[in-house]
């Protein structure tokens, strides 16, 4: 049995898959060859110089490290800081040894009522854009799902999104594109055969920067993994499969009909020529899961979309599908 992961160790990978997140070398070091010998990551050359690692590599660490130490290699930092209530314990300068108070709080929205730890809590409309609660205070959801939601605008629009278009037909039948929804999910939590997402969680997805809550978020949302479904609804566009597939989440709430993505909208299109990473990792994934598909395994959904995006080079927002209500459809991660 592997053992935890230590900071030093923790910080030293992390920083070495974010530079190279498909796959690279290491120059050997101690550190590099504990992670080799610890966790068998990666593949020493002959002269033992450079450890070459794959996204095969990374992608099995990363599940042995969620399962000890709950944590996304690719986000998450290693948790060392406390609160400002428990340094103030210790130390007089409460910020001592303490990190953001945010970190605590994640944003949740519903367009109905929030239903937490065995309660129902009705939502102020003076509070349009959600409510900000610590985490670790909710122990129970009485929702049909929890929603990972990418952009900030839609958690004040959660009544403009289209879901009235996913029902009981569609997600028993192969649309014209792809497949949908399966029930591969706690049968306890499936309303009709099918998640009725105008009961469900909406969780804000959180800024991507050290001071806020993205991690909270990432960690809220994964605690749940088993319990409930968990969704992830994002941007069309690169950036936006590569967040659903790192997600944790079960499914991806995305447009149903892809080409929607070339509809004719002002100005050129540049935010498709700033994702060469996420498109590079989507084409490493493709090819991990074409090996599975030999084996016998059947075709990824996610991938049909991307070759869409693929040959029309553009990209579509969760503004855009918002403000236009275009169609929704959940596919199987």
């Amino acid at each position: 049995m592997k053992t935890t992961m230590n900071k030093q160790l923790y910080n030293f990978i992390q920083d070495k898959l974010q530079k190279n997140r498909q796959g690279g070398q290491i120059k050997n070091t101690a550190l590099a060859t504990k992670l080799y010998e610890q966790y068998n990551f990666g593949q020493f050359d002959l002269n033992k110089q450079w450890l070459t690692f794959s996204l095969e590599n990374i992608i099995a660490l990363g599940e042995e490290i969620q399962s000890t130490l709950g944590l996304d290699i690719r986000h998450d930092p290693y948790p060392s800081k406390e609160d400002r209530i428990s340094s103030a314990e210790k130390f007089r300068n409460e910020k001592e040894n303490s990190y953001a108070v945010s970190k605590d709080f994640i944003l949740i929205n519903s367009l109905a009522e929030l239903n937490i730890n065995q309660s129902r809590h009705k939502i102020s409309p003076l509070t349009s854009l959600g409510t900000y609660i610590k985490a670790d205070d909710i122990q129970s959801i009485e929702h049909s799902a929890i929603v990972l939601v990418e952009n900030l605008a839609v958690m004040a629009n959660l009544s403009a999104i289209n879901l009235s278009a996913i029902n009981l037909a569609s997600l028993n039948s192969k649309t014209s594109e792809t497949n949908t929804l399966s029930t591969n999910v706690p049968s306890t939590h499936i309303l009709s055969q099918y998640i009725d997402l105008t009961q469900a969680l909406w969780l804000y997805r959180g800024d991507v920067k050290p001071q806020q809550t993205a991690n909270s978020s990432y960690y809220f949302f994964r605690r749940f993994k088993g319990e409930i479904p968990l969704i992830c609804f994002s941007d069309l566009d690169p950036k936006g499969i590569e967040i659903a597939l790192t997600s944790h989440a079960d499914f991806w709430l995305t447009l149903k009909n892809t080409n929607e993505v070339a509809r004719p909208l002002l100005g050129d299109e540049q935010e498709w020529y700033k994702q060469g990473t996420s498109i590079d990792f989507l084409h490493q994934q493709m090819n991990v899961n074409l090996d599975k598909n030999n084996e016998g395994e059947e075709n990824i959904d996610w991938q049909h979309k991307f070759k869409i995006l693929l040959r029309h080079k553009k990209t579509l927002k969760q503004e855009h599908i918002l403000k236009y209500k275009l169609t929704l459809t959940l596919l199987k991660l």
